[in-house]
């Protein structure tokens, strides 16, 4: 399952994300695993969150970062639910040409019950059809 926050840019997406991984942390049975682009939030996840600096491992481009989630899950069997703060920070190109993505994202998740959280600083009408189904608030 694909789910995704959206709003503009100091709308509080990062703080609705941050809670939700923490307080998943507490109640899932599976691992949690947080992904931002910089080491800015590590203190305010609680230590049961696997937080990952996406920097660190150079990613940058939907097939890279499609691949990169695939290697999480493969590397822990465990894991249950992965949250993405700043998704559009990963990608190479405009979120109206991420259609692929998407449609391999939902295929991933559904095929091992992954949950992905992305946040995404966009008003609901600048959305793209193709992710409409996903958004929630």
């Amino acid at each position: 399952m694909i789910q995704i926050i959206y709003g503009k840019k100091g709308a509080g997406k990062t703080k609705k994300i941050i809670e939700s991984a923490n307080h998943a942390s507490e109640t899932l049975k599976g691992n949690v695993a947080f992904l931002f682009n910089s080491k800015r939030y590590i203190c305010d996840l609680k230590h049961q969150v696997r937080f990952i600096n996406t920097e660190e491992y150079g990613i940058k481009g939907a097939y890279l970062f499609f691949g990169f989630i695939c290697g999480l899950v493969a590397s822990n069997f465990d894991l249950e639910r992965i949250y993405v703060d700043g998704f559009l920070k990963h990608m190479d190109r405009p979120m109206e040409e991420l259609e692929d993505l998407f449609i391999r994202l939902k295929s991933f998740c559904e095929q091992n019950r992954i949950e992905l959280i992305l946040s995404v600083s966009a008003d609901k009408d600048e959305i793209p059809a193709f992710m409409q189904e996903f958004l929630i608030n």
